[in-house]
């Protein structure tokens, strides 16, 4: 692994059971509740309020995910791989301000998969604080390795499952 992306070896679990232990410990972003405060132009606070009432305990949220075993289990032998885009958006407007083109880099990916075993389930996923530092703006610096030791609290709470 480089120093952009960091994996976790879950040994003994199966894609199934890491994807709900997973998904048990982000929120998920609802797109109907954030399309009404879009659509109402609402205020920040009221966005903040609704932001926090999605986010998980590590105040993440799925914010999409694909799953990709299925077809690419046709060519070869049965693969499960789903790959998330996780973040917070309260966190990610602070990153584009700072410099629009951290919107290549949040919400962060996150890919559960097997080695085509049926009891050996991995999470890998980007390290945030790596991708922001190509910015070049120290400001990004702090949050970066917030969303980091975010994502590395909830790996390990996956792990401890």
């Amino acid at each position: 692994m480089s120093e952009h992306t960091r994996q976790a070896d879950v040994d003994q679990r199966s894609h199934a059971i890491l994807a709900r232990v997973f998904a048990s410990e982000l929120g998920n972003l609802d797109p109907v509740v954030s399309g009404q405060l879009v659509e109402r132009k609402a205020g920040w606070s009221e966005v903040e309020r609704a932001i926090e009432g999605m986010a998980g305990r590590h105040e993440l949220m799925i914010i999409a995910r694909v799953e990709l075993g299925g077809l690419i289990s046709i060519r070869r032998q049965e693969r499960r791989c789903s790959l998330y885009l996780v973040g917070n958006p309260e966190i990610a407007s602070q990153i584009i301000a700072i410099d629009p083109r951290g919107s290549f880099y949040v919400p962060f990916r996150v890919a559960l998969y097997d080695d085509g075993g049926p009891l050996r389930a991995m999470i890998c996923y980007d390290r945030p604080s790596s991708f922001l530092a190509t910015l070049g703006d120290p400001e990004l610096t702090p949050i970066g390795e917030l969303l980091d030791r975010k994502i590395d609290a909830v790996a390990a709470a996956v792990s401890a499952h």
